[in-house]
Formats: C-alpha cells, sequence, structure tokens
C-alpha cells in the first residue's frame, strides 16, 4: 500500500506525485473529482503534482516509483 512520501505515478504515466496524505476511503465528493458513481467506494490518497495542483486518485490505479524511508 501507499503511505505519505511516497512518489508514486498512475497506470498510464500520466500524472506523477508525492503522496501527501494517509489512504482512506472515499466520499461522494472525492467521487465527484473521480468521475465515478455517487456511492461507490474506493481507497483514495491526495498526491502533489509537479504542476502545483492536489490530485485525489485511487490506490489501485497507482504505482510507487519511489517509497519513502
Amino acid at each position: 500500500s501507499v503511505k505519505v512520501g511516497d512518489l508514486v505515478t498512475d497506470d498510464f504515466y500520466e500524472d506523477a506525485g508525492l503522496v501527501v496524505s494517509e489512504p482512506r476511503l472515499s466520499t461522494d465528493c472525492d467521487n465527484i473529482a473521480l468521475g465515478v458513481m455517487s456511492g461507490d467506494i474506493y481507497e483514495v490518497v491526495d498526491v502533489l503534482c509537479p504542476d502545483g495542483r492536489v490530485r485525489t486518485l485511487t490506490v489501485g490505479e497507482l504505482e510507487v516509483v519511489s517509497e519513502n524511508r
């Protein structure tokens, strides 16, 4: 599982960034950002991306590039 400080990328290597939150279960607000059905539950984290934006991404679509020690 991912943890705060891990450098991650998504399945398509489009987004890379630094995990800035502990994994949590998604809320309806997260689901709107993710573009998934309201009521669906995913494990998500917030990721600080190179453009300075923090994006909420599902843990299942992330690959750890470099682990936080």
